[in-house]
């Protein structure tokens, strides 16, 4: 598994991405996400960001009235960011953000899990799914490419490109589109129901709920 190259590519892209953040804030997808947490019960709730990035969704939510955060990503660049960008904020005390391979370490256990343009980056959906919807005692949210619909064709050739450059430039990260029908079989196998799913330009925003009467495989 490209791990390495993942958190390679990532470390590149961590301190302009957080100064990016810090100019024009959350992207639009992001903000999607926020708002359907935000409306479906984020005040006073832990959360566990999965390929947090430089933390700022994280941060985000700790604004928008979370309890805490904890955050979780390969590149430790990124890590990084994210903490300084915490005590910046004055939030460090509810806020932890640490390196590690999300989908092959525990977790603990948080009200909410967030996958922010993770599943796209990472070739086993699966374990990452699993993982999270493990950790996830209430809420599960997460955003990826737009593979459906009319957006379908254009998403494939921009995706082919992309990885075509990325071979080119002899990295070993690439773009993934896992079929969208398997990541919600995934999650309803482990206890999760879609509540809800809103488009944004090349993005598509989804929220789980947990059942409660069914307990995660495994956990």
């Amino acid at each position: 598994m490209q791990t390495k190259e993942i958190a390679e590519t990532f470390d590149e892209l961590a301190h302009d991405r957080c100064c990016k953040y810090k100019s024009k804030g959350l992207t639009a997808s992001s903000e999607v996400l926020l708002s359907l947490l935000t409306k479906n019960g984020l005040t006073g709730k832990t959360l566990l960001d999965l390929g947090c990035g430089t933390g700022f969704f994280a941060l985000e939510t700790l604004r928008q009235g979370a309890s805490s955060c904890v955050g979780v990503d390969l590149s430790s660049a990124a890590i990084r960011e994210a903490n300084e960008f915490a005590k910046e904020s004055g939030l460090q005390d509810r806020a932890r953000f640490e390196v590690g391979e999300a989908a092959s370490i525990q977790h603990p256990s948080s009200d909410i899990v967030v996958m922010d343009k993770v599943l796209c980056c990472y070739p086993d959906a699966d374990s990452l799914l699993k993982t999270a919807s493990t950790s996830s005692s209430e809420l599960l949210g997460f955003v990826v490419p737009r593979d459906e619909g009319l957006m379908k064709p254009a998403m494939r050739i921009g995706t082919g490109l992309i990885n075509l450059v990325e071979r080119l430039r002899k990295t070993g990260f690439r773009l993934y589109l896992h079929p969208l029908h398997s990541l919600d079989e995934i999650l309803v196998q482990n206890g999760f129901q879609q509540t809800n799913k809103a488009k944004s330009r090349f993005w598509l925003v989804y929220l789980y709920k947990r059942i409660p009467s069914i307990a995660p495989i495994g956990g």
